[in-house]
């Protein structure tokens, strides 16, 4: 514990930076899959746009982002497992799961979307 507050520098202000972009990525992305899904004409359809489109699973990106941000914002290594382990329960977990339950969903129309969207990060996996 510290007797004295400690001003906020550069590295506080890239966590943040991570914490608003994490939250947006997050966010905007699953008001932008609500917003189409609520239309009737989209019925059993797979949703590839908005954010979507840079990445098959942008809001789990998003939640990795935000809480690398929140555990730099702690400076303790040790709030880095949460980040980190999220982003493994994904990758391994949570997507492989999800992906064979949409293919099985919505068949070719997924594996096109599929074959031309990053899984995860955008542009890279």
């Amino acid at each position: 514990m510290r007797d004295a507050s400690v001003p906020l520098n550069w590295l506080d202000g890239v966590a943040i930076g991570l914490v608003l972009a994490g939250s947006y990525l997050n966010t905007w992305s699953e008001l932008q899959r609500k917003w189409w899904k609520q239309d009737p004409t989209h019925r059993g359809r797979c949703y590839t746009g908005g954010l979507f489109g840079w990445s098959m699973h942008i809001n789990y990106f998003g939640d990795t982002v935000l809480f690398t941000g929140w555990a730099m914002l702690t400076q303790s290594l040790f709030a880095f497992s949460v980040p980190a382990f999220m982003a493994m329960s994904f990758v391994f977990f949570h997507i492989p799961a999800l992906d064979a339950y949409l293919a099985e969903r919505y068949g070719a129309d997924f594996d096109a979307y599929a074959a031309r969207t990053r899984k995860f990060v955008p542009f890279l996996y």
